[in-house]
């Protein structure tokens, strides 16, 4: 009984002051252990965040200039300052590619988008000589002088402060190069917006945090929830001034920029007294009465039920933390996809998910690498659709687009999984095959892709039939760099477009010699059409019978002081492509109607005139200027002669119909020139009225030496006399010829039996001769 006795009072009290002094050293360390581990873990998390802020930022700038960089090189911009170089004008060629320029850089500030926002606030191209070319926002004010043009000509890009009535703006800058070198500046203003959304997206009100980035023109206020923070937005600076000593402080630069990041936030508060120091020392005086005097066990219970208390709080406490650490963790997952996929959007192209032109050149580059370490060839095919620009004006851009991934899908599948595929852009793709044995296993890759073009594609329920045209270049024959094989593979290409399309060729070393000829003959036309060096040569036109000059063709030729003679057959298709055609027409059809006016005072003589078909295009301006041009010169609408090839009749309209026979009524004659080498149908000849037909020198030449010439020409000769048709036979360089002609009743004929084209003075001596001869044989007549 005493036992118990002892065991019930003293020793309870004595056990439960051990256990309760044990327990409060226990609470006293974890308290303390819990409250640094704590503070660590915040500061950790803060410095996490601050980092991701700045990575994300870095990794949006280098992103965003290799956006710029790649616009910088899109066609639209290399054709408009390739135009401007040429020297066209806003009328002739250089409108037409401002217009595509507006385009682009349209649709690239457009489309270029994140969460919903653009990135681009304004996109602008400025020339070195301080002029805007192109602005997606004209209407608002832009400091060109702000600009550092000096600068831009040595570096390719930059990034550039400028501050406006909002404050500090961010400009990405890129230097346009043309031939290799600097001609303008891409200009992108960044969306200040954005910038801060991407700063600020794991803030809220109750943060207490205060963000700001540093820039050396000011600063931009990217996040405010922290009192005491003042931002002084008109100086640009932000500041604190309560008690810094409590303000958790983190500066970090932001790689590869000028700017840094500055930022504040307020630490865990001791609100609660159970995690407080107040506490610590409450539960060490309250050690003092129970050591001195704990009678009753029911006092030991109320105490031991104030620790569980405590020790639910910091569980609570443990609990929300950790919540706040996995939502922490789904963030920064969340960032490191948004990377990625920024990552796979900067070097794939969004419509077909092949590689872009950036990302294929860089494959290609590596591709030529470990070719050169391995001692291989790789084979580079340039492919371009063939009329893609029809299916567009047919069905749509949409569909135009399906096309596009049907054509990815089919050349994805034409080729190894080793080879490369890439979308230029446009309806331009690149296949780069490493590891080619010989040229005949090239043939095969193009001859397996050429293949699979010859299948129908089934868009917006109707079916198209596209072509392709391949160019190839090989290295290391054809060059060692990867812009060296992809520009001689582009000549081929052009090569192939030029013998008919659907086709591949090689590269050889004689299309870069036609490259660079085609190229000097653009830029020395434009100089000869400016300066006047076109000369018109007159080729009189004779009647069979009574060998009299009738008529004169004109004739252009020029003679360049670098490139010598130049043969109409060279420069007219060219001027037919850049559009010089419509000044040539003009020149050869107002000099050659004043000449011919001239001469009307010695023979009533016609004058002939070529017109090519790219001048029909514009039909009511072309019917304008020879009106004016037959009032200006005051030569008769009967003595002009209209010479149109076949080819023009193929693709006929009502504007060219109505003009046609205007010029008829005012008694304009109409010839079809080279009749039989063209699309010769007898239903032309029914449909227009044509006074005259031209036949071909190529049946001229061997007519008395061929029987199928000779019955060709027969036969045309008859058809003509059956429709009523003049007819005037081309190139008759003997005098057998011209027999054979003038028994088959050919009434007129040309060629150098009777003259070569001469200059207008020849010309003349030539008419003066002739009407003097006949002169003679007028009065040998009387005589007689």
């Amino acid at each position: 009984m005493k036992h118990f006795k002892w065991f019930n009072s003293k020793t309870a009290i004595i056990v439960a002051g051990i256990l309760l002094s044990a327990y409060l050293i226990l609470i006293l360390t974890v308290t303390n252990l819990g409250q640094s581990r704590l503070k660590e873990s915040q500061n950790s998390a803060l410095n996490l965040r601050v980092s991701n802020y700045t990575e994300n930022l870095s990794f949006f700038f280098d992103a965003s200039e290799k956006n710029i960089a790649n616009l910088s090189q899109k066609r639209d911009v290399n054709t408009y300052f390739s135009n401007l170089a040429a020297g066209m004008s806003l009328q002739y060629g250089l409108g037409s590619s401002l217009f595509s320029l507006r385009r682009t850089i349209d649709n690239f500030s457009q489309s270029n988008k994140m969460d919903g926002q653009l990135i681009y606030s304004r996109v602008m191209i400025v020339g070195l000589g301080e002029t805007v070319i192109v602005d997606t926002h004209p209407e608002v004010d832009f400091e060109v002088n702000q600009l550092p043009f000096k600068e831009m000509e040595t570096v390719s890009h930059k990034v550039h402060l400028v501050t406006d009535e909002s404050g500090p703006v961010i400009q990405l800058l890129q230097t346009i190069y043309h031939q290799n070198k600097p001609v303008a500046i891409l200009v992108a203003s960044l969306n200040t917006d954005l910038v801060i959304r991407m700063l600020s997206t794991q803030e809220h009100l109750d943060s207490g945090s205060c963000l700001t980035l540093v820039t050396p023109v000011g600063d931009i206020v990217v996040w405010n929830s922290l009192s005491g923070c003042i931002s002084d937005i008109e100086r640009g600076t932000t500041s604190y001034y309560s008690d810094s000593s409590r303000i958790i402080y983190f500066e970090k630069n932001v790689v590869a920029t000028p700017f840094k990041l500055e930022s504040w936030f307020e630490p865990v508060t001791e609100q609660d007294i159970f995690t407080s120091a107040w506490f610590i020392a409450a539960i060490s005086l309250l050690a003092l009465p129970v050591f001195m005097g704990l009678i009753y066990l029911m006092r030991v219970n109320n105490a031991n039920l104030v620790l569980q208390t405590q020790v639910e709080l910091s569980s609570e406490q443990q609990q929300e933390l950790a919540t706040q650490n996995a939502l922490l963790h789904e963030e920064i997952c969340k960032r490191k996809a948004s990377e990625s996929k920024l990552a796979y959007q900067a070097t794939h192209d969004e419509l077909t998910n092949l590689a872009n032109r950036t990302h294929g050149m860089a494959r290609l580059q590596e591709a030529i690498r470990a070719a050169h370490e391995k001692q291989t060839q790789i084979l580079l095919l340039f492919i371009d659709l063939d009329n893609f620009k029809q299916v567009n004006d047919t069905v749509g851009h949409h569909a135009g687009d399906l096309l596009l991934k049907q054509t990815s899908e089919r050349l994805l599948t034409s080729v190894r999984r080793s080879d490369i595929v890439a979308r230029l852009g446009g309806d331009e793709f690149l296949v780069i095959v490493p590891d080619i044995q010989h040229q005949d296993s090239a043939k095969l890759v193009a001859s397996s892709i050429l293949s699979v073009f010859e299948k129908p594609f089934h868009i917006e329920q109707q079916e198209f039939f596209v072509s392709t045209s391949i160019g190839m270049s090989i290295y290391p024959k054809d060059g060692r760099n990867a812009a060296t094989l992809l520009k001689r593979a582009d000549t081929a290409l052009y090569k192939v477009k030029d013998l008919g399309r659907n086709g591949f060729s090689f590269y050889d070393e004689s299309m870069n010699l036609d490259v660079q000829r085609n190229f000097a003959l653009n830029v020395r036309l434009h100089q000869a059409v400016q300066q006047g060096d076109i000369e018109i040569y007159y080729q009189p036109i004779l009647d069979l019978t009574s060998r009299k000059i009738v008529a004169a063709e004109a004739l252009m030729r020029w003679t360049d002081s670098e490139l010598g003679y130049v043969s109409p057959e060279d420069f007219i298709p060219l001027a037919e492509k850049n559009g010089l055609i419509h000044r040539l027409g003009d020149i050869v059809l107002l000099e050659a109607c004043t000449q011919a006016a001239s001469w009307q005072t010695i023979s009533p003589i016609k004058i002939a005139i070529n017109f090519s078909s790219v001048q029909f295009r514009y039909c009511e301006q072309l019917q304008s200027r020879i009106v004016d041009v037959l009032m200006q010169t005051g030569l008769p609408a009967y003595q002009l002669d209209m010479e149109v090839t076949e080819s023009l009749l193929i693709d006929q309209g009502h504007a060219l119909m109505k003009m046609l026979s205007y010029l008829k009524q005012l008694g304009v004659g109409l010839s079809i020139d080279d009749f039989g080498t063209g699309y010769s149908a007898l239903s032309y000849l029914q449909r227009f009225s044509f006074t005259k037909l031209k036949i071909d020198r190529a049946f001229i030449n061997n007519m008395t030496t061929c029987s199928s010439d000779a019955s060709l020409v027969s036969a045309i000769l008859a058809m003509a006399k059956s429709l009523k048709l003049k007819v005037v036979a081309e190139g008759i360089e003997n005098e057998q010829q011209a027999l054979f002609l003038q028994e088959h009743r050919c009434e007129y004929g040309q060629g150098y039996l009777f003259s070569r084209p001469v200059p207008a003075a020849e010309f003349t001596q030539l008419l003066l001769r002739d009407q003097k001869d006949a002169s003679l044989g007028q009065q040998v007549e009387r005589v007689s």
